[in-house]
């Protein structure tokens, strides 16, 4: 409840903020100015779109049409994928991909492609209490492939789900207007 709360609450914020304007309220940029030349400045990019999940046996499919992505870092991309879940009967759960290395490309864009990177969950600490992000090997991630071109930014995996199965995550979002 408390998730839904903050990204309600995020969305509230960059609805205050101006520029177009989509039919469900959330306002996206029309530029990118945190990549320049193919180099990410390290100001924090949040992307709002659609993410479409297939299980690679039966075909089945599950389609988040809110999924709120990430990015932090600077000479390498910390992707951080917020109330995520790759099935519907998957909790949500707040992952990221840590020290992924990335291409350059022309103008406001990069690419990063990953054989196999081990995501990272965030989990209560059993000491102390508060969170941390923890390594996830069961959730490994495979045929990682992702891209931003200005203000769009596609990610795609493989990843096996305990107990669930194998699952091919798609995802597009546009980058939101900052305040």
């Amino acid at each position: 409840m408390l998730k839904k709360l903050l990204l309600l609450s995020f969305a509230a914020i960059v609805t205050a903020a101006c520029n177009d304007e989509a039919d469900d309220g959330v306002r996206y940029a029309t530029s990118n100015p945190e990549i320049v030349d193919g180099v990410y400045s390290g100001q924090n990019m949040h992307f709002y779109g659609t993410a479409t999940v297939t299980h690679v046996t039966d075909g089945s499919t599950y389609t988040d049409p809110e999924a709120w992505f990430e990015f932090a870092g600077g000479k390498e991309l910390t992707i951080y994928m917020h109330a995520t879940r790759f099935a519907a009967a998957m909790p949500a759960l707040e992952m990221r991909i840590h020290r992924m290395p990335y291409t350059p490309g022309e103008g406001a864009s990069l690419s990063f492609t990953a054989a196999s990177t081990v995501p990272q969950v965030r989990l209560p600490n059993e000491v102390g209490g508060g969170y941390s992000y923890q390594d996830m090997p069961s959730y490994t991630l495979t045929d990682v492939e992702g891209s931003v071109e200005e203000i769009l930014c596609r990610i795609s995996f493989t990843c096996d789900v305990p107990r669930l199965g194998t699952y091919r995550m798609e995802y597009e979002g546009l980058l939101l207007v900052k305040k």
